[in-house]
């Protein structure tokens, strides 16, 4: 229960759902002389987060603390630990496992195995849909089955089925790492994820975590080029893909603020 309260409740304060919120109590109220300022605040809810401008500082708050928190260069460790995400699962018409967005976190593990960071590739990831009898395979279960078909061995590979989230990703990796007495591990998970998901295996695992980020959503600040009228423009207006990025930015400020008040990070 707990688990689909954490995916259902916050749906109301991310900007899409808390504008819906706010519109669907004007209509409620809709003879009481604040009625309308209920309305414009659905609005500006909904177009403020929803510009380039303010999607964009909000991306890069997380982005650029990930990028400065990854070590050039890249150490060895004991293994790489792969957060779930990023995958879609074989279900017809799919012919096979298919890559999202975050489908970075799993090649950015394969390439740090080639380069010889780390003898051992960890795939974390449980089911996370909501509906029962879930067809799909586990997230771990299916960074594997596209792993062994970019010419991946089984012996390389090391799967966590049962998590569901990062906290539980990190209990999980602590446990592992006592059982094989590993002293550092790899961290790859997404830029906006790292700050998050760094503060959380570091309290939760007694391991050393050498945070590496990927699936950078944008450029660095400094190769944005040079603002123009038609720029400024643009950066003023709502865009569907900007609200997505600004909606998972507040989502991992969210979730940080709650790991921390829940002891997790």
């Amino acid at each position: 229960m707990g688990f689909i309260l954490s995916k259902l409740l916050p749906l109301g304060l991310y900007p899409l759902g808390l504008a819906l919120l706010l519109q669907l109590a004007a209509l409620v109220a809709r003879r009481r002389r604040w009625s309308p300022w209920l309305s414009a605040a659905a609005i500006a809810v909904l177009w403020i987060p929803s510009t380039p401008l303010v999607s964009r500082q909000l991306v890069w708050g997380l982005e650029e603390r990930s990028a400065a928190l990854t070590p050039r260069p890249i150490p060895r460790a004991d293994a790489i630990v792969v957060l779930g995400g990023g995958l879609r699962p074989a279900l017809p018409p799919r012919r096979s496992v298919e890559v999202n967005e975050a489908g970075d976190r799993l090649l950015t593990g394969l390439d740090l195995l080639r380069q010889g960071k780390a003898p051992l590739l960890v795939l974390t990831g449980g089911k996370v849909r909501l509906t029962a009898a879930d067809p799909a395979a586990s997230e771990a279960r299916s960074a594997a089955t596209l792993a062994a078909q970019l010419g991946l061995r089984p012996a390389q590979m090391l799967l966590l089925e049962q998590p569901r989230n990062t906290a539980e990703e990190a209990r999980a990796v602590q446990q592992l790492a006592g059982q094989r007495r590993w002293r550092s591990v790899l961290l790859v998970t997404s830029a906006t994820h790292l700050p998050r998901a760094l503060a959380t295996f570091r309290r939760l695992a007694e391991v050393t975590v050498i945070p590496v980020a990927c699936d950078f959503q944008l450029p660095d600040q400094s190769q944005r080029g040079q603002l123009t009228a038609a720029s400024l423009i643009e950066d003023l207006l709502p865009d569907a893909e900007d609200l997505h990025n600004s909606t998972v930015a507040l989502k991992e400020h969210l979730g940080l603020l709650i790991y921390r008040l829940r002891g997790w990070s």
